[in-house]
């Protein structure tokens, strides 16, 4: 790792690899930061045969490949875009260690959603490196259309308020408007989700929705140029930051894990964003 910190792009060869490699290269053009194109190749694995054990002769040359597609893709990059140093790294492991270990420094760890039944789903390397990295780690997901927005969702946590300033900072370098999401959570309801009640309270003696609405003015202020948009709603927080994205080109949200790990997991909303965004999501880690 450089003592610039780059902005990772994990790309593992599927068909989503050059949405994820674009959406990366983008990030680090904007971000003026170098980027580094890594893969995961797994160690040579034993395998037993009448009782014997014999090194598998297929890694070596999976590494050979890895590091042949991605100087290739660097060179073609770094012809796309003089301004940005590109170089390359082939991990041997674990993807999800060996991510987290190498980007652990990084600027930014861009990673494919993955999943296999659909945009609405994430595969469980995105998931798992999302809740375990140090570093922002940014969920590519490929779209039809761009979207027309950032959206972040706020809580009151200090994570949120960094998610809250990485997000305002982004939608000013893109030109889009911010949505600020603030949900308070309905109570919960024995039928369902559809049946649950809103809470009890004036919404002007709510301090949550007070210090919402002054994170904004903050923004505002901060962010010369920018248009914020507060939403207050009565929703499940997570429900209620996945329905703004509709038409989001961007999802921001702060890690807010607890217990054992806490700081180096995702909470329980931030992980369903990641999970059910129609669009990329960027988990920003810390505070």
């Amino acid at each position: 790792m450089t003592h610039d910190p780059p902005v990772a792009i994990a790309l593992d060869g599927s068909p989503r690899s050059p949405h994820t490699l674009a959406w990366g290269m983008e990030q680090a053009a904007a971000r003026g930061a170098p980027a580094v194109l890594v893969r995961v190749v797994p160690l040579p694995q034993e395998r037993v045969h009448g009782g014997w054990w014999y090194p598998s002769p297929a890694e070596p040359a999976l590494a050979e490949e890895a590091r042949g597609w991605l100087d290739e893709l660097a060179q073609r990059e770094a012809a796309r875009r003089p301004e940005v140093a590109v170089t390359c790294a082939v991990l041997h492991g674990q993807t999800v260690p060996e991510l987290q270990r190498y980007a652990a420094d990084a600027r930014l760890l861009v990673v494919g959603a993955g999943g296999t039944t659909g945009r609405r789903h994430v595969g469980p390397t995105a998931a798992h490196v999302a809740a375990h990295a140090r570093c922002p780690v940014a969920v590519v997901r490929a779209r039809s259309q761009h979207g027309t927005s950032v959206v972040v969702g706020v809580d009151g946590s200090h994570a949120s308020f960094a998610a809250a300033h990485t997000a305002a900072d982004t939608a000013r370098r893109q030109g889009m408007p911010l949505a600020v999401v603030h949900a308070r959570p309905t109570v919960v309801a024995p039928y369902g989700h559809a049946y649950a009640m809103p809470p009890v309270g004036d919404d002007t003696d709510d301090p949550t929705r007070q210090a919402a609405q002054e994170l904004a003015d903050e923004l505002r202020a901060s962010h010369d140029g920018l248009e914020v948009r507060l939403v207050l709603v009565d929703d499940d927080p997570a429900n209620a930051v996945v329905e703004a994205a509709a038409d989001a080109d961007l999802v921001v949200v702060g890690s807010r894990g607890l217990g054992a790990f806490r700081g180096m997991l995702l909470g329980s909303v931030s992980a369903e964003v990641v999970r059910l965004a129609p669009c990329t999501v960027l988990v920003v880690h810390g505070t």
